[in-house]
């Protein structure tokens, strides 16, 4: 079943929206799906049954499972013909991954960075949605570490620091139009 949309002329198989904690993503994922009237799979939902509040219940057999989860539906999603599929809160090495496990796929991976490192650490500790994770330090470095990188292919790093979440969403849109 082909979703229409709106904005028939954005086809993607895949659209994954990356970063660090803090930087945006899920803000930018519910807006985005809103305008491409797409299906949107959030990765901490696949894998919050292993999690607790803190993020230290997790193992690396069930992040594993998890992750051969969500390959096999966005799979499944473009054998039935699904489009601009949105999927976000992948850790950076999972989206390191993605060009060999999707690179018969047509996607795109938007990285939201912060460059103002107190301004990441204000979201980490005041974010509107409560993920729960509170460790600044630690979004502070997967932050830099996202920057520093050899950009992926099919990766578009954008600084979300300054932007309103529509104001994001309407230059992840150009990048979309192409």
């Amino acid at each position: 079943m082909l979703l229409e949309s709106m904005y028939n002329w954005l086809i993607f198989d895949f659209i994954f929206i990356a970063g660090a904690p803090g930087s945006g993503k899920t803000t930018i994922t519910k807006l985005l799906q809103e305008k491409l009237e797409s299906p949107s799979i959030d990765f901490g939902n696949l894998r919050e049954f292993h999690l607790d509040r803190e993020w230290k219940k997790a193992s690396t057999e069930e992040e594993e499972m998890s992750f051969e989860n969500l390959t096999f539906i966005l799979k499944n999603y473009a054998k039935n013909g699904y489009r601009n599929v949105i999927i976000n809160d992948l850790q950076d090495f999972r989206v390191e991954q993605i060009p060999d496990i999707f690179g018969e796929y047509d996607y795109i991976i938007i990285s939201l960075v912060v460059s103002n490192d107190d301004e990441l650490k204000k979201r980490v500790l005041t974010q509107a949605k409560d993920s729960g994770f509170r460790d600044f330090e630690k979004a502070i470095e997967w932050n830099k570490r996202i920057q520093e990188r050899e950009t992926l292919m099919g990766e578009h790093k954008l600084d979300n620091s300054h932007n309103n979440p529509q104001q994001t969403v309407e230059q992840i849109l150009e990048l979309l139009n192409g």
